[in-house]
């Protein structure tokens, strides 16, 4: 007889005849999002022993959390929940490492998500989904959305092809994003987030299955992929559930394609020295993907001017001294020698590793900035 002690961790998932632990094992997946939802992604992942698990985000725990976060204890308010969720997922099973960034997912950059294997969302904003489908989406990775309000629940699957989430907004959502970005970089931020009304079943019932359309993702059983370009809805007061069409627009602006970049980039001083370091001509210009934005200065305190991603430079958009409100210009591109280019960066305003592109005439070229600023 086989002594217990010595069958594998993972004998009886070992058992279903397409199941790959050795795939399992080596996958690196990125949770965004460390609430109700990503406890629950984590708590999967780990008991099926995925290899490298990285958790983003910037909330602390609340009491509230407590009653839904099935990682989270009496003690751990005021903790980060990335952390928190990190620490003890470790101790779960030390076969699995496990990563923290707490801040938001725009900060740790596009750049970031072409270090996973897959990427799965247990977010609670629109903003944040609409950037997270289109960083995923030029970096050519597949990433598994959930949702929960009440006893209802979705999970959807957007690949680097075809519908991305901001195919699938209504004008509503549209203006409610269009607010929330307007208030952002004054500080005032009126759209409440977390705040969902839900439950602890609800959540597991919704990472269930996130977690189980991720585990055929990273063993590569693309046969049984179910929800691609697809809405997995339940509606749990009379336990129904059902599929729903995802529809592309073809006129979405965030439909970047997907393009290898050719090699990374430490920080420069400036945005001028990006030119000698990746051997393009000072014809060329740079572009960045995300909203870059030009902070002028106060003239009245003679504050200098800030330049960077908006999503960074939110609360940047008043004079710390004098409460003056600034004027904010976007920035469509670099060119050789502009006063952007000369200005010294400041790295907090920019993602952790972020793509940009060299532009000349038909010819495109991606490259991968990674900033030291640590977390």
């Amino acid at each position: 007889m086989l002594d217990p002690l010595k069958q594998s961790r993972y004998d009886r998932a070992e058992r279903i005849i397409w199941w790959d632990q050795a795939r399992l094992s080596a996958a690196k997946v990125l949770v965004v999002g460390a609430g109700a939802l990503g406890n629950e992604i984590v708590k999967n992942l780990t008991l099926v022993g995925v290899g490298h698990i990285s958790i983003v985000d910037m909330d602390e725990i609340e009491h509230t959390n407590l009653s839904r976060c099935v990682f989270f204890r009496d003690g751990d308010e005021g903790q980060a929940k990335a952390e928190v969720l990190a620490r003890e997922a470790h101790k779960m099973n030390s076969d699995v490492q496990t990563k923290a960034f707490v801040c938001s997912v725009q900060t740790l950059g596009d750049g970031s998500l072409s270090d996973f294997d897959l990427i799965i969302a247990g977010l609670d904003n629109r903003e944040a989904r609409i950037w997270l489908g289109s960083a995923a989406r030029r970096v050519g990775k597949t990433w598994i959305d959930g949702a929960i309000e009440g006893l209802m629940g979705k999970v959807q699957t957007f690949i680097p092809t075809g519908p991305c989430y901001a195919c699938t907004m209504g004008e509503k959502d549209w203006e409610l994003v269009a607010h929330r970005k307007s208030c952002t970089l004054l500080g005032v931020d009126e759209i409440l987030s977390g705040h969902t009304p839900t439950n602890a079943t609800t959540s597991s019932i919704i990472a269930g299955i996130q977690s189980q359309e991720a585990i055929k993702y990273l063993v590569g059983k693309s046969e049984l992929y179910a929800i691609e370009n697809k809405v997995w809805r339940m509606i749990g007061e009379q336990m129904s559930t059902f599929f729903s069409i995802l529809e592309e627009d073809i006129e979405c602006p965030y439909h970047f394609e997907h393009q290898e970049s050719k090699c990374d980039f430490e920080f420069p001083k400036s945005i001028q020295d990006l030119w000698p370091l990746a051997e393009k001509s000072e014809n060329s210009t740079i572009r960045f993907f995300d909203d870059f934005i030009q902070i002028n200065g106060c003239e009245s305190c003679k504050t200098p001017v800030k330049f960077g991603f908006a999503d960074l430079m939110k609360r940047q958009g008043k004079c710390g001294s004098c409460d003056f409100e600034l004027e904010v210009e976007a920035i469509y591109g670099v060119e050789h020698g502009s006063s952007i280019a000369l200005a010294p960066i400041n790295e907090i305003f920019w993602p952790i590793k972020t793509l940009i592109e060299f532009a000349e005439k038909n010819q495109k070229t991606r490259f991968r900035m990674v900033r030291s600023v640590g977390i």
